[in-house]
């Protein structure tokens, strides 16, 4: 036997308390007794018997306290298997992890705040696949789709500006790479968030979203930065910071490109969003656009289902209830 409500066993201890209460004011009434006489005097002068039918009333009721607290626990024994399925969406972050996400126009930094905000919505989503990507000149996939969430904050934790060794930013690449994660996956509807600050060096992103968008993944766009503009701070090998230049030694400034986003989220049927607040806008894409998407089947499993059987503690309990009053009843009128 077990129950569903285990912590409702604790009204166990009322009844215990009724018994203790009881037995002490019995112990003292004997005590008072004794003190005016013997026990074989008043058992001649006085008649015990309703005080007895008393004793039994309280006892029916103590028990319907334990039968009803037993009720409430919510005892089950026996089950049945039960198939559960599991829906959900299949959603994959593409993170950009060029060196212009150092800059602090966000803080603590574009690419530590991308982090966070994400961290922060998978903590709150159920039933989707999460994976990730990470992108800089070129992509890989950092995180396969999922459900262990533990795993994904893992990788995700694991992403710096370090993770890949090629400079530059190739958002069209990053696409590629989130098709063919996708294409693994269990044909559930497939989301791509792609968070960067939109600079672009190579390829042509908007036709990857539009090849995306027909195979069936809705783009949305997250940009980072301002339009502006930031300088980068980099450290050197000493450990002083200063901040990025070029190859002419000019010190470099990112831009963020608001426009080729929208054109990429236009083409891959999704929204534009600029990234702002701790959430980078995140929760309110995820309730207002991705509820949007339904949900598909992406695993069934088998379920033990165990059977409720809280009906025969109550029943007893209103059986002593009835028995109680009965006796009570039947108490009055011997006074």
């Amino acid at each position: 036997m077990r129950f569903a409500e285990p912590g409702y066993l604790a009204f166990l201890l009322v009844p215990l308390l009724f018994i203790i209460f009881f037995r002490i004011v019995a112990k003292k009434n004997r005590r008072a007794l004794a003190r005016l006489a013997g026990e074989e005097t008043w058992e001649r002068v006085v008649d015990f018997s309703g005080e007895k039918l008393r004793r039994r009333t309280r006892a029916l009721r103590v028990l319907a306290l334990v039968f009803t607290a037993f009720a409430l626990a919510g005892p089950q024994w026996g089950y049945e298997w039960q198939e559960v399925k599991t829906e959900g969406r299949e959603i994959i972050f593409a993170l950009d992890t060029s060196k212009s996400m150092l800059a602090a126009d966000i803080k603590p930094s574009r690419l530590d705040r991308a982090k966070l905000a994400i961290k922060d919505l998978v903590a709150t989503v159920y039933g989707d696949k999460v994976g990730l990507v990470a992108f800089a000149g070129s992509s890989f996939l950092q995180c396969p789709l999922t459900l262990d969430y533990s795993a994904f904050g893992v990788a995700l934790d694991a992403l710096d500006v370090y993770s890949i060794p090629r400079g530059g930013t190739a958002i069209g690449q990053a696409i590629n790479t989130a098709r063919e994660a996708f294409a693994t996956g269990a044909g559930g509807e497939k989301i791509l968030i792609l968070i960067t600050d939109g600079e672009n060096h190579e390829g042509d992103p908007v036709a990857a979203a539009k090849e995306a968008r027909e195979e069936g993944i809705t783009i949305y766009t997250i940009g980072l930065g301002s339009p502006e503009g930031e300088l980068i701070p980099v450290k050197d090998v000493q450990g002083n910071l200063s901040y990025l230049r070029d190859s002419e030694g000019r010190v470099v400034k990112t831009v963020l490109n608001e426009g080729i986003l929208q054109e990429i989220a236009a083409a891959g049927g999704g929204v534009y969003l600029h990234g702002r607040g701790a959430s980078l806008g995140l929760d309110t894409l995820y309730r207002n656009e991705l509820a949007k998407h339904k949900g598909t089947e992406l695993y069934s499993t088998l379920e033990k289902k165990y059977t409720n059987r809280y009906q025969f503690p109550l029943f007893l309990a209103l059986l002593l209830l009835a028995a109680e009053f009965l006796l009570d009843y039947r108490a009055m009128r011997m006074l």
